[in-house]
């Protein structure tokens, strides 16, 4: 069926009509105005004559069409032509450009750049509104110092030097020109930064002269001042990466610069970068703001950091060990500082500062000053210390890292303790420490500390136990059922017996009841008979399935495994005092049973 065609309304009384739709864009020049092409073509038109004069005396006919351009991109400007005074602004530069690249002496080029540059600066601050010539003075500055340096480079540090300048005044105007001038500027500015920071470091490092190494580090902490310092201006923020991106960087770099230029003094040099590193991280624990976006902080944070660091590697490298181990010493003090002022910090500071005070300890050992006696218990005492303040710091964000750096420091201890080969003194100190873990695991709820302390307690009754030169099994078996128990903790009392004290029952009677069967060993037996006998009866009277169970099991696989063999007369009392232990209390129970006929039969499923 053919559907009935739509009509179509007239607009309503008063409603403008709609317009036309624009006609398509064939050519692709939609987007032109006249005026553009007019001024684009003009401007060509003039710089193509003017790069067509060049010869001896073409510079005549390229000044003359120079300052005619200027004077009437002025002129346009105080009449408000803004697109007109751009474009007649970049066509003078343009001419004084080609003129630059066509003189025969280095000196006449550079001459020309400078003179353009200072030209476009003087305009630019006649002429404020104007973004051609302020960019163009930066543009010709730059091609200046190419220039130069193309032709009159003499030595290196002559060309970091240059390179440096060039980026300070480049970051200078990125920091007060206008917003669109400043990012075009800071763009053309960061390849001249990074390759003078770059050069300067190297030179730096290299240079064995005190002098020359002090001048380049000082324009390189200039340069990391000057990028510093843009994070000030709120408008180029986003521009400059993460928040922290430019001042670390700029720390980093500054410290790098006067460490190598201290460096250069030799060994005092070096141990007084470290120190002044220290000094640094003080003053800004101390006086620094922590608000996030300053810069101050975490530009001294990481520089000291850097200064510190690199000072250290160096006394490494070189042997130095009871310097290094001052230093280290000294390092405590500002970690413990930015922990107390800076809670934000304090997960990062207090491992530092436990780090440094052991790392002393080990190298004043290295370096015959302490003696190894005295080391090892210094490092347990310091493993203790921390674990103590993670047990006040619990619930806070820096807890856990200070629990690993004491977990580490103990480590580090024991294995310091049992380089001399005795087993008793680590016997100890795994006892020491364990109980500890266990302490701190019980007050902070931490399952790991918990099975760190268990092993360590685990392995010291092992080793003390190898060391008395026992045989027994049950030497190594009762004190790991122990720690079992111990594991369990709190839970003992509140959940099911099989999941706490039942792997504690299980390591203490399997091992023995086996060897009880196999081995006719009287004293044994009747031990394990009468600990059977003992976890039956808690079982009952507490209602706990795992050791009723268990001593159940133990009696009747003991009992049947020796009904077979001959028992002597110490182990049949001892099974008949089981027995009748265990009759007595059945028969209780079919008592208690018959005066409560309304209740059902006690079970072994109905016990905890």
């Amino acid at each position: 069926m053919p559907r009935t065609p739509e009509v179509a309304y007239p607009p309503p009384v008063g409603s403008l009509p709609s317009p036309p739709p624009a006609p398509d864009d064939e050519d692709g020049l939609g987007q032109l105005t006249l005026q553009q092409v007019l001024l684009g073509a003009g401007a060509v038109a003039l710089v193509a004559a003017g790069s067509a004069s060049l010869g001896p005396r073409g510079w005549v006919l390229q000044a003359t069409l120079a300052l005619a351009t200027a004077a009437a991109s002025l002129l346009c400007g105080r009449r408000g032509l803004r697109a007109s005074e751009e474009t007649l602004a970049a066509s003078t530069v343009v001419l004084v450009l080609i003129s630059s690249r066509a003189a025969d002496e280095t000196s006449a080029a550079v001459t020309v750049l400078g003179g353009l540059a200072v030209a476009c600066l003087v305009l630019g601050l006649v002429r404020r509104t104007s973004v051609v010539w302020p960019l163009s003075a930066w543009v010709a500055g730059q091609a200046a110092v190419l220039t130069g340096l193309d032709g009159w480079y003499q030595t290196r540090p002559v060309l970091v030097a240059t390179v440096l300048g060039t980026a300070l005044v480049g970051l200078l105007v990125s920091r007060f020109a206008r917003r669109s001038l400043a990012v075009l500027t800071l763009a053309t500015t960061v390849p001249w930064w990074l390759t003078g920071v770059t050069w300067g470091l190297l030179l730096v490092w290299r240079t064995p002269e005190l002098g020359v190494a002090a001048g380049i580090a000082a324009l390189v902490v200039a340069a990391a001042g000057g990028l510093a310092w843009l994070r000030a201006r709120q408008s180029l923020r986003p521009l400059l990466g993460p928040r922290a991106a430019v001042p670390v960087t700029a720390g980093v770099v500054a410290a790098v610069a006067v460490s190598g230029a201290l460096d250069a003094a030799g060994r005092a040099g070096t141990s007084t970068s470290g120190y002044l590193g220290l000094v640094v991280a003080t003053v800004v624990a101390v006086t620094a703001s922590p608000q996030p976006n300053a810069v101050t902080r975490p530009t001294g944070l990481a520089s000291a950091t850097a200064l510190t660091g690199l000072a250290a590697a160096r006394l490494l490298a070189t042997g130095h060990w009871s310097q290094l181990a001052g230093l280290l010493l000294a390092a405590a003090l500002p970690a413990v500082l930015v922990a107390a002022r800076q809670p934000s910090d304090r997960a990062g500071a207090l491992p530092v500062a436990v780090g440094c005070l052991a790392g002393a300890v080990l190298l004043t050992e290295a370096d015959g000053s302490l003696p190894v006696t005295f080391a090892g218990p210094l490092l347990v005492v310091l493993a203790l210390l921390a674990l103590e303040v993670a047990t006040l710091l619990r619930g806070d964000r820096s807890e856990i890292p200070l629990a690993g750096s004491a977990a580490a420091v103990a480590v580090v201890a024991v294995i310091d303790v049992g380089r001399s080969g005795d087993l008793p003194p680590v016997t100890l100190t795994l006892a020491v420490l364990g109980a500890a873990g266990l302490g701190y695991a019980y007050l902070a709820d931490r399952d790991p500390a918990r099975g760190a302390g268990c092993l360590a307690l685990v392995a010291a009754a092992w080793l003390a136990a190898a060391d008395a030169g026992s045989t027994v099994p049950e030497a190594y078996t009762l004190p790991a059922a122990v720690v079992l128990s111990l594991y369990a903790g709190p839970r003992l009392v509140t959940d099911p017996s099989w999941s706490t004290v039942g792997p504690a029952l299980v390591t203490a009677f399997a091992p023995s009841t086996v060897l009880a069967v196999v081995d006719p060993d009287t004293p044994r037996l009747v031990l394990l008979v009468t600990g059977a006998t003992v976890a039956v009866l808690a079982g009952t009277r507490w209602r706990l399935r795992a050791p009723f169970v268990v001593g159940a099991v133990s009696l009747v696989v003991v009992a049947v495994g020796r009904a077979v063999a001959w028992l002597p007369v110490p182990g049949l009392l001892a099974l008949a005092v089981a027995g009748v232990a265990l009759l007595v209390v059945g028969i209780r129970f079919e008592s208690r049973r018959r005066r409560r006929t309304a209740e059902g039969p006690d079970q072994v499923a109905d016990l905890r």
